[in-house]
């Protein structure tokens, strides 16, 4: 899927064929099952830009639309704490470790 979005320097497009996946959501059996639908998250590196976070929502339910929503870089670690991941791109940013320096273990938690 692809999504063309306004920056400051102009028109990006972000692309789920080109963009780098952090994570990808289950996919399989039929369209009404448990892994009929689903949001990944992708990363768009380009040069002279900030990196842009998306979460892209899709479905293998016919009739039901996909969609390409751009997130913040707080927003995509929590996506990926939910389900039990890191992102580690940018440590210094990392507010869940401070708050795990006081005691507090899970995402659920924060």
């Amino acid at each position: 899927m692809k999504k063309c979005i306004q920056s400051e320097k102009g028109e990006i497009l972000l692309d789920t064929d080109r963009d780098a996946w952090l994570y990808l959501a289950p996919r399989g059996g039929d369209a009404g099952g448990a892994f009929g639908r689903g949001r990944d998250l992708y990363l768009h590196e380009e040069e002279g830009l900030p990196d842009i976070y998306y979460i892209h929502t899709w479905s293998m339910v016919p009739g039901e639309d996909e969609q390409i929503q751009p997130i913040s870089i707080v927003s995509a670690e929590e996506f990926l704490e939910s389900r039990g991941l890191v992102l580690a791109a940018y440590p210094e940013q990392r507010g869940s470790r401070v708050l795990r320096s006081y005691g507090y273990g899970i995402a659920e938690e924060f």
